[in-house]
């Protein structure tokens, strides 16, 4: 049975100026050549149209810049004509034409049976060939007996023919004509073929046809849940949430409401018991006070006499102290000056000075006696130094002498010593001289070795790489860091708008708590504006309208002066007027006291014309915040745009920035393989210089080595000649030493003999050296002792003149001060005896100011507290019009249980106030979010209603209120609130298995072609490759949040979603919003990548992009795989139908003819007929074709390729195998 497919396709005065008529068959592998521009690739195009592509998907990968139509068809009798076999493998063509009813139109003309030249071609009357419009062709098709069928004029009606998409639909007629047959369809080839000839490779193009292929092209990721609706439901969620949390609180203050009413009458009644008893109090202090200033002023006079007389004593006091402290400074001094004295010895110096002419006559008396003694005691002393003398001229004569000898024998040493040397140093000289000669030539060489050494170890640290590759690398880490500057700048920018958009949103609460305050002062004053035109009505009703139009001045009556705002506006009095209607029931009371009442209809008018126009201010202020927050929602939106924008960028920045890393790194990689390379050549060269370098060192090694030999065997002759010499010396040296030695022994001893012989003599006269040192001292001692007081003789005089005055004047001068001490306690008894009676009168002007202080105190604490809570009664707001209650106050007369009682309830009163109003501020905060549900309206309009200028009131009604919201508003939103999360719910979680069904179908499309491809490989260049399709949904934006929220909404609904979500399912739906919004819709090409793994000659690569595929491989690799991928591709689309798949490619050149001829094997297994175009043949692989055409400008030259002899004798062999 035949396959299906294109067999011959047919351009009849089309692109090819030159050529009227055109044929090829693609029945089998073609090879089509030519040069550049005769119309190879626009040949190949027209297999993708043949199958349904669109003008636009084949022009665009074209470089033509003309439309389809004109390019194809540019005249009304242009032709292109498909004959194929169709899947009931009847012959068929279509015949494409221009559209003359629209521009860039086309005609599909399906006809059965085998296209005929004579139907489109015709002759002139010169016999040259023409083309007949396309008016004509029904009819010549007719005349020609040719069955067609009605033309088509939609690319996708006839795609649908032609690939059998939707049979059950398509009209009968087109059936015949479908390449498969029943329920097969080969959906999206045109796109795949379209693919084919796109050149480089397009992982957008390609990831487009994964999809095609899923059939989800034109979708898009979209949750099925508006954000408006969410936001409306999180901000109800809010409300009915916040009410809740608030229930027992609020159920508390309509308690506290009863207490309040009860403790308002209470205090009331206390404010004027209190305002009478202050006045009391403070004429009782007023009284006291004036007291206590006449007892003050008698006791001051009486303290300042006795102050006075106190003073004058003190002052006589001090100067007697002064006198004593001045005669005691006296004293002290002549005191300190006589101790001074007796410290330096003047009183003995004084004695002493009395007995000097008796210790002169004394010292010249020991003189003549010391006399004598002192003749003999030199003559002895002379002698001794004259011997001793005497002995030491011998002793170092005799030491000169042998010092002359040693000096002798060291120069004898010296002159014999140079002569060894004067032969020893020119020895020395020449051996030196031969060893650096010797030295210097291997040094030279050896750091010619160094030198090269050192060039090789620096090339080996930095081994001078290509150039190219370097650069490569620079490149490279040029854009990771221009990448990386952008991916901060994207991360610094989104972390800015993220803090603008945070900032908005706080504007967006404030603005919307001043606009509810603007509106809540509005209620304020509309409700405050009906009570003042009502009371302006004269036909409202009120008490206020009957005394106006009735009784004039009735604010100054007394009945006047007692009514209230309420009584004022009760409409349910029913007001007459009667003989006694100043009076109250028949009860007549004084109230001139009282004032007039403060309701006037001239205050009401003016009170109405300012609210008028506070409404009017009101309502603009309104208007203007209104305003300010659709701008700022509108910047909101602008800021959450941006910052999506943003993130995007950043992702794909910091894609960039990864796959620009991991070319960094291969380019490492690279460079460091190259670098491997040379630094072996290098070690090569180095361990060669190496070895030269230590054949030198040793030959040097080893000339040293004979070169200290010699010097040391030279060197040790001189030394045994010198240490001959030097023995001699030391000899000579030794014998003078010892006679040295000898005579300073005999110089000690005469030394020693002759000071016996000395201190022998000294005994035999009688002398003592100890009494002699004596005596001399004694004598130095009075000499010393006469010449100090003969120096200090003055002073001593000076002292003894002191003496005799001082002991006449310090007796008188202790008498005076002794006299004045007595004086001084005199005075200071009668100083003290004022004191105590100052200390007496004081005391008990204090002890009566005290106890005048200690009363006024009491009247003042008591009117302080009594004033205290008058203010603080008077002050408060609750108490206008309830002075004057008749409800009994238990009152006894005593005021400070009255004060203790109103200061123990104020606070209680305040703290329920104070409490009512944070519920009430409670529960307004919590309308200002809620929207504009059913919660929101109802407050609005009850709050709306019930507010008045007493505030009181207001807030009690409020209380009620809040009551019917709880009690029946909230379990009606409750239901609803539900009744939405579940079908949100459900919507969320259908979409994120939307999603993971589309993950796994992508998934097993990828495996499906993986092994496809593997089974298919056959190229040795390849060693092995897999093409893994991996899921990108975990990065989804939001995705986490979508599973998040599902498992969730899964446990709530296991609940049986009778009650409230929790928090958790309220924060996690809050936060989808984000994700929800249009701008952030995705596609599904952003939800899996297409990742290759390729091992191309024994080297594992990977690629994920574009430019990845250009750096996997060599241009041949890369079209191997590609091919792979789409043959896979087009095998999965075709399924199991029997259809022949024509398959274009511009690029076979690339390859190798071993490979070509796989390639060409690979496709005709699986029944694919490639049609190769490239600019030039090639002799080896035109036998792997069966057409093979060579475009030229004028015409189309056929050929079928020679068969070689041996593929003759192959053949020949396998029919013979075959009959036999």
């Amino acid at each position: 049975m035949m396959y299906a497919g294109l067999t011959k396709v047919i351009a009849i005065n089309s692109y090819q100026k030159n050529k009227m008529f055109s044929e090829y068959y693609f029945d089998s592998p073609t090879q089509i050549t030519g040069g550049n521009g005769e119309g190879k690739t626009s040949l190949l195009r027209l297999i993708p149209f043949f199958y349904g592509a669109t003008s636009t998907q084949i022009v665009r990968k074209s470089n033509v810049n003309k439309p389809f139509a004109e390019w194809y068809l540019p005249h009304n009798n242009s032709y292109i004509v498909f004959e194929y076999i169709t899947a009931r493998g009847q012959v068929a063509h279509v015949i494409c034409y221009r559209n003359l009813s629209t521009k860039g139109g086309i005609v599909y003309l399906f006809v059965k049976g085998q296209f005929e030249q004579s139907v489109i071609i015709k002759q002139d009357s010169e016999e040259k060939p023409y083309a007949i419009g396309c008016t004509k062709l029904a009819a010549e098709l007719a005349a020609n007996g040719l069955d067609y069928e009605p033309r088509i004029t939609s690319v996708k009606e006839y795609r649908e023919i032609i690939q059998n998409i939707n049979a059950g639909t398509l009209n009968n007629q087109f059936l015949s004509y479908s390449l498969c047959s029943g329920r097969h369809d080969v959906r999206h080839i045109e796109k795949i073929t379209a693919a084919l000839i796109q050149g480089e490779f397009n992982m957008a193009d390609t990831k487009a046809l994964f999809l095609d292929i899923l059939e989800q092209g034109n979708s898009t990721l979209e949750f099925g849940v508006d954000a408006n609706r969410i936001e409306q439901w999180c901000d109800d969620y809010s409300g009915l949430t916040a009410f809740l949390d608030k229930k027992d609180s609020f159920i508390e203050a309509i308690t506290n409401n009863q207490q309040i009413a009860y403790l308002t009458t209470q205090l009331a009644n206390a404010l004027t018991i209190i305002r009478e008893a202050s006045e009391n109090l403070d004429e009782s202090r007023k009284k006291t006070d004036l007291m206590r200033s006449d007892f003050l002023e008698t006791s001051g006079i009486q303290i300042g006499e006795i102050n006075e007389e106190k003073l004058d004593k003190e002052v006589r006091q001090n100067s007697l102290q002064r006198s004593i402290e001045s005669l005691d400074s006296e004293i002290d001094i002549h005191l300190q000056k006589r101790i001074t004295y007796e410290n330096n010895g003047y009183p003995e110096l004084s004695v002493k000075l009395k007995r000097l002419p008796e210790m002169e006559d004394k010292v010249a008396h020991q003189r003549q006696s010391y006399a004598d003694l002192e003749i003999k005691f030199n003559d002895a002393k002379a002698k001794y130094e004259k011997d001793k003398q005497s002995l030491v001229s011998k002793f170092n004569k005799e030491r000169f002498d042998l010092t002359e000898q040693k000096l002798d024998a060291e120069k004898e040493f010296k002159i014999k010593q140079d002569k060894i040397d004067a032969v020893y140093q020119p020895q020395l000289k020449e051996l030196t001289e031969s060893h650096t000669s010797f030295t210097t030539d291997k040094s030279s060489t050896l750091m010619k070795h160094n030198a090269e050494l050192a060039t090789q170890k620096q090339r080996l640290k930095n081994p001078d790489i290509d150039e190219l590759l370097i650069e490569q690398r620079e490149q490279l880490e040029l854009e990771k860091d221009k990448l990386q500057e952008e991916v901060d700048t994207l991360k610094h920018t989104t972390l800015v708008i993220e803090k603008e958009g945070a900032n908005l949103q706080t504007k967006r609460e404030k603005l919307l708590e001043r606009l509810e305050a603007t509106r809540r002062n509005k209620r304020d004053a509309e409700a405050r504006f009906e009570v003042v035109s009502n009371r302006l009505d004269p036909d409202s009703g009120t008490l206020f309208s009957f005394l106006e139009a009735n009784r004039q001045g009735w604010q100054s009556s007394p009945l006047g002066r007692v009514l209230t705002d309420e009584l004022l506006m009760d409409t349910t009095l029913t007001p007459s007027m009667t003989d006694d209607s100043g009076s109250m029931y028949d009860l007549y009371i004084d109230t001139s006291n009282l004032a007039d009442c403060s309701v006037t209809n001239k205050a009401d008018v003016e009170e109405q014309a300012h609210l008028m126009d506070r409404i009017v201010e009101l309502e603009d202020a309104e208007d203007d915040f209104n305003k300010q927050i659709l701008k700022n929602d509108f910047a909101v939106k602008q800021s959450t745009l941006e910052l999506s924008r943003l993130r995007n960028e950043l992702r794909n920045a910091e894609g960039d920035l990864s796959q620009t890393k991991v070319n960094l790194k291969n380019k490492k990689i690279e460079i460091a393989r190259a670098k491997e390379g040379l630094v072996e050549k290098i070690n090569i060269n180095i361990k060669s210089i190496e070895k030269a370098i230590a054949l030198i060192d040793r030959e040097i090694s080893v000339t040293l080595e004979r070169f200290e030999e010699a010097k040391l065997e030279l060197n040790n002759d001189r030394l045994t000649q010198i240490s001959n010499v030097e023995s001699s010396l030391d000899l000579t040296i030794g014998a003078i030493d010892e006679l040295l030695a000898k005579s300073t022994l005999t110089l000690g001893e005469n030394k020693q003999r002759i000071k016996t012989e000395y201190e022998q003599r000294l005994s035999d006269q009688g002398i003592s050296g100890e009494i002699y040192q004596r005596y001399k001292e004694e004598i130095e001692l009075l000499d010393n002792e006469i010449k100090n007081l003969k120096v200090k003789s003055h002073k001593i005089k000076e002292y003894e003149i002191w003496l005799a005055v001082y002991e006449v004047d310090d007796p008188k001068r202790r008498d005076d001060r002794n006299t004045k001490v007595k004086e001084r306690e005199t005075v200071h008894q009668e100083f003290e005896s004022f004191e105590t009676k100052l200390k007496e009168l004081r005391a008990k002007a204090h002890r009566t100011k005290k106890e005048f202080d200690e009363k006024l105190s009491i009247l003042r604490n008591h009117k302080q507290r009594a004033d205290s809570a008058i203010s603080r009664l008077t002050n408060y707001v609750m108490f206008e019009g309830e002075e004057g209650s008749q409800e009994a106050l238990d009152y006894n007369g005593d005021l400070n249980s009255l004060l203790s009682y109103v200061e123990s309830k104020l606070p209680e009163l305040e703290r329920l106030t104070k409490l009512r109003k944070k519920d009430i501020q409670q529960m307004e905060t919590i309308t200002l979010n809620l929207g504009d549900g059913e919660l929101y309206r109802f407050w609005n309009e009850s709050s709306r209603n019930t507010i008045t200028e007493d505030i009181v009131a207001s807030d009690s009604k409020r209380i009620d209120i809040l009551e019917i919201i709880m009690n029946d508003i909230i379990p009606q939103v409750t239901r609803i609130t539900i009744e939405s999360a579940v079908n949100m719910g459900r919507m969320l979680v259908d979409f994120k298995h939307r999603l993971l069904g589309f993950d796994r179908d992508i998934k097993k499309l990828g495996r499906n072609i993986s092994e496809q491809v593997k089974v298919n490989n056959t190229f040795s260049v390849v060693g092995s490759i897999d093409i893994n399709v991996e899921s990108t949904l975990s990065k989804l934006q939001g995705w986490e949040d979508i599973i998040n929220f599902s498992e969730i909404y899964e446990e709530w609904d296991k609940t049986g979603s009778a009650e409230l979500p929790t928090k958790e399912f309220y924060s996690a739906l809050d936060t989808l919003t984000y994700h929800i919004s249009a701008e952030k819709v995705k596609k599904p090409t952003e939800l899996f990548d297409i990742k290759f793994e390729v091992i191309e000659n024994n080297q594992r690569k990977t690629a994920k992009t574009d430019k990845d595929m250009r750096d996997l491989a060599s241009n041949g690799t890369n079209l191997l795989i590609q091919s792979m991928l789409y043959l896979a591709l087009l095998t999965q689309q075709r399924g199991a139908s029997r259809l022949s798949i024509t398959y274009p490619t511009d690029e076979i050149g690339k390859l190798t003819a071993e490979n070509q001829a796989k390639l060409l094997k690979m496709m005709g297994t699986h029944n694919f007929n490639v049609i190769a175009a490239q600019p030039d043949g090639n002799n080896r692989t035109a036998n792997l074709f069966k057409n093979l055409y060579h475009l030229t400008p004028y015409k189309n030259i056929f050929n079928k390729p020679k068969v070689s002899k041996l593929a003759l004798a192959k053949a020949a062999e396998t029919s013979t195998g075959v009959e036999a």
